[in-house]
């Protein structure tokens, strides 16, 4: 509760609120005890400034005595003792106060106005104490509320970055066995092409490096990335693979965590040209609309070949990625035909998890 007195326009609030009670307070001892207003006002204002403290300083105990479902009754009985021992200090304090007042204005009235309001003040006492305890309650749950949810999303944020590891390790391993068992062979074929592999595996690599440890990237920096991928694979498969983009330059900058495009990609090459030797076409078409980002990639399928019934894990790990960043609105939907296979990803432009 310091924390919170520290800032003056908490002090300020704290004026605003608590002035009402006071007045509501000093017009009721008015009228009971037949004081003019001011003069009530020098009964009542001092012991509702020391009430003020009292009723802060619960916050304390309220923290040390959270309520659960297990001990709630024990809970009240406890906050009812205490709210009884803190009325019966504010009392007395009161009292002490009004036979003060008694001695130093010579006057013999002040006590005998405070034993006609003590009743009020008793019930004031323990009617504002349970108020403001059901207060700090209140404010320590939404406090707990929101610190749950921003441990939760660390946690999908740690899960995500897990996943992200794990699906590298997934896919980085294969494709490093694929393209230097294919630049084996180049390097005594063909040298030139054997370069060209190294370059494109070399930009492949250094993406990797560079934006792993990133949140977000551009679609441009993703396309950058899987055009080295694919560049090394366009090399191994040859004639067997054709590329077909169709990119909405508007989608250019919009901002995707890092390695989405790719699981897309590998599940392409995997499934479509790794299982045939008939040539075919690579499709990825990115469309952005005012509220949805779409990414469709489809790839040639062998009629032979097993029907895919559910996602790999690699389409797994990246449908979680994406909703836990932007939310249950993503959608992953698989399309699979007699001759080919759709994947198509929509992706909400808007209540990105920061």
């Amino acid at each position: 509760m310091l924390h919170y007195l520290r800032s003056p326009k908490n002090i300020l609030l704290i004026t605003v609120i608590w002035s009402p009670v006071v007045i509501c307070m000093t017009v009721l001892v008015s009228s009971l005890t037949g004081l003019s207003f001011s003069a009530a006002a020098i009964l009542t204002a001092p012991p509702m400034l020391v009430e003020l403290f009292f009723c802060l300083s619960s916050w304390y105990l309220c923290k040390t005595m959270l309520p659960e479902q297990k001990n709630l009754v024990n809970i009240i009985l406890r906050q009812g003792v205490a709210a009884l021992t803190v009325t019966g200090v504010w009392l007395l304090l009161t009292m002490s106060y009004s036979e003060a007042l008694d001695f130093f204005l010579n006057t013999k009235i002040w006590r005998v106005r405070f034993d006609q309001v003590f009743l009020l003040f008793t019930a004031a006492g323990i009617f504002l104490y349970f108020l403001a305890a059901l207060i700090y309650y209140l404010i320590l749950s939404l406090e707990k509320s929101r610190e749950a949810e921003q441990q939760a999303l660390k946690n999908r944020l740690l899960a995500s970055r897990t996943e992200l590891n794990s699906l590298k390790t997934t896919i980085h391993p294969h494709f490093l066995f694929n393209s230097l068992t294919a630049l084996s062979t180049l390097t005594k074929t063909s040298p030139e092409l054997a370069h060209e592999v190294c370059i494109q595996l070399s930009d492949f690599l250094r993406y990797s490096l560079v934006y792993a440890g990133k949140e977000w990237v551009s679609v441009k920096d993703e396309l950058e990335h899987i055009k080295s991928y694919l560049g090394v694979e366009k090399i191994r498969l040859g004639e067997r693979l054709t590329l077909d983009f169709h990119i909405n330059e508007q989608a250019m900058e919009e901002q995707l965590p890092p390695f989405s495009l790719l699981p897309l990609v590998e599940n392409a090459i995997k499934h479509g040209f790794q299982q045939t030797i008939e040539p075919g076409t690579l499709t990825l078409q990115i469309e952005k609309y005012p509220n949805s980002l779409l990414i469709l990639v489809k790839n040639p399928r062998d009629k032979a070949a097993r029907t895919q019934t559910s996602p790999g894990y690699g389409l797994k790990a990246l449908k979680q990625r994406l909703t836990n960043a932007y939310g249950d609105n993503t959608k992953l939907i698989i399309n699979q035909k007699e001759d080919n296979f759709i994947v198509k990803l929509q992706i909400p432009l808007e209540g990105k998890n920061e």
